[in-house]
């Protein structure tokens, strides 16, 4: 396992290097002086030029983005132009309550998913199976900013029970309303995909087997059909934390959430380039970071994946 891991790792550098060209370039075509932008509206040009070649935005393309790893190694992502302090801190701050809700968001729809797609395969056919089929394509189909408005005006507004919007800690009562919106979604697909794996693993050999030894039907699906059906779950997860991690934008800025999805919103609205390139970049690598993190899962739940 160390092994297959580091080959991981290996690989990623890179799928790095990669992502920070590709970023670099895009955000280096986004209309706009730079150092108009951090001069101001009413800067007189020498002042622009002075900024233009303190910056370095006057030396060739290939020469910037050289700067620009060597600023990355060292940890510096740049300055914020609208609140003039370093980037790298700003991210610190505002990731890590969008780890928050994601990572509650996911346990949601594990939960929920897994059991709703685990009942269906057992009573397939059944008015419950065609009840949760239609909760998946719902729950993929209804726009999430319609549906964070809606549940903000009859569980907020209307009954008072929730809070409309905010921040306060994180794991605490404001967090329900964006947990939810977000997951409905992810549990609706999670439900779809655990039922389809069901669906194949209970006709299997071993399970007739276990249920011909006098096995209870709780303990031949939770011992014995459940690990074996985990894999593709597995990579939904995977697929999913990576869009709660990169699609909170308007779930964020709808709820006042300060997470990273609100803050590179305000970042594009502002053009202010260095956080909008530290935010995406930043994004970019957390999808491979959880990648990895889903291969060490399949090599866990699947030895033969790590001789592959």
């Amino acid at each position: 396992m160390p092994r297959y891991i580091v080959r991981r790792l290996l690989a990623l550098i890179p799928v790095i290097l990669g992502l920070t060209l590709v970023i670099f370039l895009l955000v280096n075509v986004i209309p706009g002086d730079t150092a108009r932008l951090i001069a101001g509206e009413y800067a007189d040009e020498a002042t622009v030029e002075q900024i233009r070649t303190t910056m370095g935005l006057d030396k060739p393309i290939l020469v910037q983005y050289g700067n620009y790893l060597l600023d990355l190694v060292q940890g510096d992502l740049g300055r914020s132009y609208q609140t003039h302090r370093p980037v790298l801190e700003e991210i610190l701050t505002v990731f890590p309550k969008t780890i928050q809700l994601a990572v509650t968001t996911e346990v949601i729809s594990i939960v929920v998913g897994l059991f709703l797609g685990m009942s269906a395969a057992v009573r397939r056919g059944s008015l419950f199976d065609r009840g949760i089929t239609m909760f998946g394509v719902l729950g993929l189909s209804i726009p999430q900013f319609w549906f964070a408005l809606i549940l903000q005006l009859v569980l907020a507004v209307k009954f008072g029970w929730l809070p409309p919007s905010g921040y306060q800690g994180g794991f605490d009562i404001y967090i329900i309303l964006p947990a939810i919106t977000l997951g409905i979604p992810s549990a609706g697909m999670m439900a779809r995909i655990s039922r389809s794996a069901f669906l194949e693993v209970l006709p299997q050999n071993y399970i007739r087997t276990a249920r011909a030894k006098g096995l209870r039907e709780k303990s031949v699906i939770w011992k014995h059909a459940l690990k074996n059906a985990l894999i593709p779950v597995l990579s939904l997860v995977g697929t999913d934390m990576s869009r709660l991690l990169t699609g909170t934008m308007i779930v964020e800025s709808v709820f006042s959430w300060p997470g990273i999805g609100k803050y590179g919103y305000d970042a594009l609205f502002y053009k202010d380039m260095p956080a909008l390139q530290a935010t995406v970049l930043v994004l970019a690598v957390s999808i491979c970071l959880v990648n990895l993190a889903v291969d060490v899962l399949y090599a866990a739940a699947d030895p033969r994946v790590r001789y592959h």
